[in-house]
């Protein structure tokens, strides 16, 4: 169990305190609720290039990362933004997280040089490596309205080569502030103590912009299966099919990742053993359930071996698929394995002080802190009948993407 204090400050800072007395050091994690689904369609990946400006400096800082090292700390981020320091240097880690809370400063030198790394990210990532632009394709098949339709990297690349600094500025003090905030507090540090450094750091901090009410255009249901076929730097063909799934806060969500786990998960998940080492089919076949916020996404996949082709390697991942929904396929046995599996991946996630701290906002986020405490339930009280009848219900042929994808040819 992880015991956990809550308080808000004035200004609607959400702080969570965890006090870890074995820890010799204290980690601050902050989260601000924003993401890709809130940024306008013809300026995405801000949310991104953040993860890159929030390092820049803020106006009394003006070295984000070496002020850290001379504090014997280490930093980063990833929609957390998260930093570790020895116990006693625990000043020094509010002082820099609300600094740049309150006074990031943006400007155009800064916003050059993040602007130039990031460009080169999404090149290097998308244009550059095999299947680079793989969830661009699969979010604009399966979503047609939602924000979900772009990824986090952003739609397209001039989205921020022509992002002006009014426009970050605007990004920022829209979402980058106390009300929007999340802060958790754990190591060796007492609930006193986190009071009052929260009060002379982050108290006086003003809430420039509104709340982030989580609230976006719902994607109507699918009733049609989605076809599309793109080129790529895949080494070999390759078939995806893909199906969306309920929000993480939903038993169902749990449910269904377990399914990808025993269907796909391993090699010696019944579509690796079947179609990459019985028929050859494929040199790669497997299957997941990413679990998200707002909704999931389950994906079906296999990168087909010289001669097959791409008919061929979807009927046989949905003969597979098919027979396993039938209930042929699995026993209680193996649903004991991936629950144990899932639950001991939960234990070791919670060993370490960053992973609670970004556990803890994650739910407070949600706004079911408290079932941070169920997460171990959801996986054990998932019966074998209420997976496969999930899994059904969910996966129906007229609801699934398809998309086909082929090596480009050399030039």
């Amino acid at each position: 169990m992880i015991e956990y204090n809550r308080f808000v400050l004035p200004n609607g800072l959400r702080v969570i305190h965890h006090q870890d007395p074995d820890s010799t050091v204290v980690v601050l994690n902050t989260l601000f609720n924003v993401g890709a689904r809130d940024e306008e369609s013809s300026r995405t990946g801000f949310a991104h290039l953040f993860e890159h400006l929030m390092f820049g400096g803020s106006k009394n800082v003006s070295s984000y990362d070496k002020s850290v090292e001379r504090a014997g700390g280490s930093n980063n981020a990833y929609t957390n933004y998260y930093i570790t320091v020895p116990a006693e240097n625990v000043e020094t880690a509010f002082w820099l997280e609300s600094d740049r809370m309150f006074l990031l400063d943006i400007n155009d030198k800064s916003l050059e040089v993040q602007r130039g790394v990031v460009i080169e990210e999404f090149k290097q990532r998308c244009f550059s490596a095999p299947f680079g632009l793989l969830w661009h394709h699969v979010r604009s098949l399966v979503y047609k309205q939602s924000p979900y339709r772009w990824p986090t990297i952003g739609e397209d690349i001039s989205h921020i080569e022509n992002a002006t600094l009014e426009d970050v500025a605007a990004f920022y003090q829209k979402h980058y502030h106390p009300a929007n905030a999340i802060l958790c507090v754990a190591g060796q540090i007492t609930l006193e103590e986190t009071k009052a450094l929260c009060e002379k750091w982050y108290a006086n901090i003003p809430s420039a912009g509104a709340v982030n009410l989580n609230q976006y255009n719902p994607e109507p249901e699918q009733e049609e299966r989605r076809f599309l076929s793109e080129t790529d730097l895949s080494p070999n063909p390759a078939v995806f099919l893909v199906w969306r799934g309920p929000a993480f806060s939903s038993p169902d969500s749990a449910a269904l990742e377990l399914f990808a786990d025993l269907l796909g998960g391993s090699e010696i998940s019944p579509l690796y053993v079947r179609l990459v080492k019985e028929t050859a089919l494929f040199n790669d076949a497997a299957c997941f359930y990413m679990r998200g916020v707002g909704e999931g996404l389950f994906m079906l996949y296999g990168i087909l071996n010289d001669s097959k082709t791409q008919e061929e390697g979807e009927a046989a991942l949905l003969d597979v698929f098919q027979e396993a929904l039938s209930g042929k396929t699995f026993t209680e046995r193996d649903m004991e394995r991936v629950k144990n599996k899932a639950t001991t991946a939960l234990l070791f996630e919670k060993a370490t002080l960053i992973n609670r701290a970004q556990k803890l906002c994650y739910f407070e986020n949600l706004g079911h802190l408290e079932a941070l405490e169920e997460e171990n339930n959801q996986y054990r009280e998932v019966s074998l009948h209420h997976m496969l009848n999930t899994a059904t219900a969910t996966f129906k042929q007229d609801r699934v993407s398809v998309l086909y994808y082929s090596p480009k040819q050399s030039e």
